[in-house]
């Protein structure tokens, strides 16, 4: 299933169309998809509200659920910027094989053990922000423009390297 499609059938949820009618500001912020094997027929769509929160719908094959708002974790000066749909140009499976020649060509060492994507809107424009959990303990993440497929950044980082705060 792609997102076009994930959103329509979202849009057609009884509850859905009901939680919206009661939060009419709130936009549609990011697409979450884990790709693994637990998770790869799932989608979780969030959704900004002005409260600085975010409602999740997670969309399975056989059902809709929403999750409770949930604090968003972000720097105070950052705004949340809503999705446009229709600059949604190339769909994930696109966005996914873009990645993957990317990751051959110039990470070829760097075998992928878990693959995060989210579709958002990020200062470079909207984008699909992909990330890959290698095998040798890196991370490695694209940023792919949802319009034209232009890989717009990469970045490898230790896993090691990271710190918590």
């Amino acid at each position: 299933m792609e997102i076009k499609d994930v959103l329509a059938r979202l849009r057609d949820d009884k509850g859905f169309k009901q939680w919206k009618k009661e939060n009419p500001n709130s936009f549609l912020a990011h697409i979450f998809k884990l790709l693994d094997e637990a998770n790869q027929n799932d989608w979780q769509i969030g959704f900004y509200n002005k409260d600085d929160t975010i409602t999740s719908f997670i969309i399975t094959p056989n059902e809709i659920k929403k999750a409770a708002a949930e604090n968003i974790f972000k720097r105070p000066e950052a705004k949340i910027e809503p999705l446009d749909e229709d600059k949604i140009k190339i769909d994930i499976t696109k966005a996914l094989e873009i990645a993957e020649k990317t990751q051959v060509k110039d990470y070829k060492q760097e075998t992928p053990s878990k693959i995060i994507t989210i579709l958002q809107k990020l200062n470079m424009g909207q984008v699909y922000n992909i990330t890959y959990v290698t095998q040798s303990f890196k991370i490695l993440n694209f940023k792919i423009d949802a319009v034209n497929g232009k890989v717009l950044k990469t970045k490898l980082e230790n896993i090691m390297d990271f710190k918590a705060s």
